[in-house]
Formats: structure tokens, sequence, C-alpha cells
């Protein structure tokens, strides 16, 4: 079943745990949402936005010591604070020499990075950039829905044309359901899931400040699209 508030993730395992700062998301209530203006907690808005964030997460991460390999790149799509990245590179010590890398467009999450040897963030856009071209691994949360619909599929071709034999593209995007019956009951839902945590007027004002950035998609189209560029194996994980 597919809906405008379930979370599709393509490609479950243990998790790794990550430490999810606690904050009151209610301070915030008249702080217009935006990227830039939640950079300094995004990890810990999100976690509170969408139910099991914190769980895909940590499978993210485990499921990625099954992909990287030694003298190979990792890529992290719209890696925001970098978290993930940094926690995907500390689990995977079977490798020594294998590269790192976090892109993200908003230059606001810079200063939340902490690099090393091999890990390293830029600021870029994932469309035009140039990527490695001996991917092992590529990951990309909820950041496809709000590239323009006339890249993601140049951009997918992009990253399987640059992943070695056995690599792996893992993301997690929010999808629309085929029924508008079934849409409308999971929209309510997951509104009432918010309200835990943010008020009602937070709620509104994060869908009007997201509605020219968000371009959402349906299941069978982006499953479609990666058959299209060549991928052979596709399985959907994580529902929520």
């Amino acid at each position: 079943m597919s809906e405008e508030d379930k979370k599709l993730s393509l490609v479950t395992t243990e998790g790794e745990e990550f430490d999810i700062v606690e904050y009151n998301p209610n301070d915030d209530e008249d702080l217009k949402f935006s990227f830039s203006n939640f950079s300094s907690k995004f990890d810990e808005h999100i976690n509170k936005s969408i139910r099991g964030y914190s769980d895909l997460r940590n499978d993210v991460v485990s499921m990625s010591k099954y992909f990287i390999e030694e003298d190979t790149s990792v890529l992290d799509i719209g890696c925001s604070q970098g978290s993930m990245l940094r926690k995907i590179k500390e689990v995977n010590t079977q490798v020594q020499r294998t590269n790192y890398l976090g892109v993200d467009v908003n230059e606001d999450f810079k200063q939340h990075w902490i690099e090393d040897d091999h890990l390293k963030y830029v600021i870029d856009d994932i469309v035009t950039m140039d990527i490695p071209n001996d991917l092992s691994l590529v990951t990309s949360l909820f950041t496809f829905q709000f590239i323009p619909e006339r890249h993601r599929l140049p951009l997918m071709k992009k990253i399987y044309d640059n992943m070695i034999e056995g690599g792996s593209f893992i993301f997690s995007e929010k999808t629309l359901s085929i029924s508008g019956k079934i849409q409308n009951m999971m929209d309510f839902i997951y509104y009432d899931y918010k309200r835990q945590f943010f008020t009602d007027k937070q709620i509104l004002d994060k869908e009007q400040q997201l509605r020219h950035l968000m371009k959402l998609t349906n299941e069978d189209l982006l499953i479609k699209q990666l058959l299209d560029v060549g991928f052979r194996y596709i399985q959907p994980f994580w529902r929520n």
C-alpha cells in the first residue's frame, strides 16, 4: 500500500544506534520552516517529523557493511548535518582506504561537518557536479523529492553508470498513493502523529513552505525508472 505520507525505502538488518538530542519543536512555533532555519537541529527535527526515521537511518548504516569495499567511494546525497555518513564510516572498520563524500546544496549545514582524511563534505548541486566513478554505496534519504522531476532520471543514470559491480543505491522517498481514498486516510493518520510533537500551525506552515519545493511521485514510477537506467534488483524494505 502506497500513500502520500508513507515513506518508501528501496534496496532490514539490525541497526547501529544514533543519539538524537531531545529538543522541543514547540519552541520554534513562530519560525517558518526552511532547511536554513532548522540547520542547527535538523536531525532532531526530522526525527520528530518522520515516524521511525532513526530506525531507517540505523538500518541504512547496518546495510552499508554489506556493500562498502576497499578502494571505492561512498556518496551521501543530501547529507544535511553529515551524521549518517560519519556513522557509516565509523562502523565500516573492515576498510581503510575507502573515501566518503557527503553532498548538500545548503551552506548552513557546513558548520556541522566534521571531516578527516577519508571523509569529506561539499556544497554542490548533485545534478551537475562530477561524482566518483568507483561508488560501492550511494545513499539518499528524502532528497530526490526535492530535485526537479526532469533531473531525476538522468541523476539515477549517473549514479548507476558510476557504480561498481555489486554496489548499492539505498534511498528513501515520500510517495503518493494510487488511491485517493487511501491517501486521504493516511494523510490524516500522519497529521495525528505529528501533532504529538508540533502545533497545528507548525504543521500547516510547513506544508505551505514545501509546496513549491517537494514534488512527489509514486512507487511504481520509481521502480520503473530504476529498472530503465539499469538497476537489476530492487527491494523495498522500509515503510512508515
